[in-house]
């Protein structure tokens, strides 16, 4: 009786740990990953790359998608919301507005750049005609000024 006991305690133990590892694992791939790809429903890449900016943002489509990529290693990092089938950014413009953005007189892409005073972050604006989309990008570095 006492070595089916410690029998199961082992394996109840082992499962436990394997759990552990395999949730760790799966954060610590995400840490480190130079891009990710996701929708909302996938709710552990949602919830780990998405920044509040976008998660609140209006859904100015049903079809709109995620991406994440890390620049230059560690130190710059890109959150993108790309919506199809609209090229209308006035709820987009009135959403940064009303959460401190504003508009700048000049931007280094073709696109509408967006400053905060709360952040460094660089939000850029692209609206594209063919086909119909708008994109949101958040560029976040230390060493932006």
């Amino acid at each position: 009786m006492r070595k089916k006991l410690k029998l199961l305690v082992v394996a109840c133990l082992a499962v436990v740990a394997g759990t552990l590892l395999f949730t760790a694992w799966t954060y610590i791939k995400m840490e480190f990953a130079s891009s990710a790809y996701y929708s909302q429903q996938d709710k552990r890449e949602y919830a780990f790359y998405t920044p509040e900016l976008i998660k609140n943002m209006p859904r100015i489509t049903d079809h709109y998608r995620f991406e994440y990529g890390n620049i230059s290693g560690p130190e710059a990092q890109v959150f993108t919301i790309r919506f199809d089938g609209t090229t209308d950014t006035s709820k987009i413009r009135r959403y940064l507005m009303s959460v401190g953005y504003q508009p700048q007189a000049q931007c280094n892409v073709k696109a509408e750049c967006w400053l905060s005073q709360s952040n460094t972050d660089i939000v850029t604006l692209f609206s594209y005609s063919s086909p119909d989309s708008v994109v949101l990008q958040i560029y976040r570095s230390p060493y932006t000024e």
